[in-house]
């Protein structure tokens, strides 16, 4: 699921030596034979003892195990499934992450936008040996409880990309998402200076991200740029073939429709429905998050601008807060920063 071919890729790292598999088996907490089957690649292995081994072979071979603890810190990371493919990068950086040493990292993805899935799968990381869990939070109760459950567990949560409204958890890594959309606001005033209306396209309101981005998007248009009118929100929930719909929707419904702010993703699925209405270049496209295909947009006239948050650093920054909270040592999360792309920088923009 961690398909990352169509990512730019850092320089494979240097290896110093081989790892043998005695040395794997003690740093992974799993069996030679284990090992063994990883490393020729049989079956009958758990995805996460997969990820567990080859982490650790690659800390070995890098020279990066750690010092003083006996067995690196076991991390798991939630993240929802067939989000596209700037989630599926966010796993491979967190496996990288993993290779560091100091943490074995196992990523599961989760079905979308299902709260009670979610909740059940945080829970049951109790008995598993897990000393920590970063997820891309739902606004929801059933999570909110499964949060607290782990924490009477000594199971620290952290999260990710969207904050969760929660006094268990510790920590947020990810941008100022209401920044985000104020940043969109502006953007989207200053393109348009002639009057008109313009349409703000969710993900539905389990993310806190979405609904700060769209807050922040109308506080910004309605107190610097009136002449443009913010229509009643549309959701696609976050995919592909329910934002082309809802966008074919929302201009059969406004045919004077000059701007459209994606606050998610699906970026592909706006694109599509401004293809099949011959509206590609009369409209104003702002979305999130830069992948291949964004920038292929971008540079074809699809879209007008990509506001995005670097996710390898989301990941570093996720493992580096929880490690220190788990070494009890201070250390507040870093907000990451909102980029802003055109096709005029998109060379040597990197899609982390």
């Amino acid at each position: 699921m961690m398909n990352t071919d169509d990512f730019s890729r850092a320089e494979p790292p240097v290896v110093l030596r081989r790892a043998r598999m005695s040395e794997i088996a003690k740093l992974a907490g799993v069996g030679i034979a284990t090992v063994d089957r990883v490393l020729n690649n049989r079956q009958n292995v758990r995805e996460e003892t997969r990820q567990w081994v080859l982490q650790a072979k690659a800390a070995i071979e890098t020279g990066a195990t750690p010092g003083e603890r006996s067995r690196p810190w076991r991390l798991k990371v939630f993240l929802p499934g067939e989000a596209g493919p700037s989630t599926e990068y966010l796993a491979a950086c967190f496996q990288e992450e993993g290779k560091r040493g100091n943490a074995i990292i196992e990523c599961v993805f989760t079905k979308k936008m299902e709260p009670a899935v979610l909740a059940r799968k945080l829970r049951a990381c109790s008995g598993q040996g897990i000393d920590a869990v970063a997820f891309q939070a739902l606004e929801d109760p059933r999570v909110r409880h499964a949060v607290e459950d782990l924490k009477a567990l000594n199971i620290a949560c952290l999260a990710l990309l969207s904050p969760l409204e929660c006094p268990d958890i510790i920590g947020y890594a990810g941008v100022d998402n209401r920044a985000a959309g104020r940043t969109a606001g502006l953007l989207m005033g200053r393109m348009l200076p002639h009057p008109g209306k313009v349409a703000v396209l969710t993900g539905g309101q389990l993310y806190r991200a979405h609904e700060d981005r769209e807050m922040g998007f109308r506080a910004a248009i309605r107190g610097d740029y009136r002449h443009l009118e913010v229509i009643g929100a549309v959701s696609g929930m976050d995919d592909i073939e329910g934002n082309r719909q809802e966008v074919l929707a929302l201009l059969e419904a406004h045919p004077d429709v000059i701007g459209i702010y994606n606050v998610g993703g699906g970026n592909e699925g706006v694109v599509r429905a401004l293809q099949e209405a011959g509206a590609t270049g009369e409209i104003t496209v702002i979305g999130h998050n830069l992948t291949p295909k964004a920038q292929g947009y971008l540079l074809e006239g699809s879209m007008d601008i990509v506001l995005h948050q670097n996710m390898r650093r989301a990941a570093r920054e996720a493992v580096a807060v929880l490690v220190a909270h788990l070494e009890h040592r201070a250390r507040r999360p870093s907000m990451l920063g909102v980029e802003i792309i055109t096709r005029e920088n998109t060379q040597g923009a990197d899609f982390g």
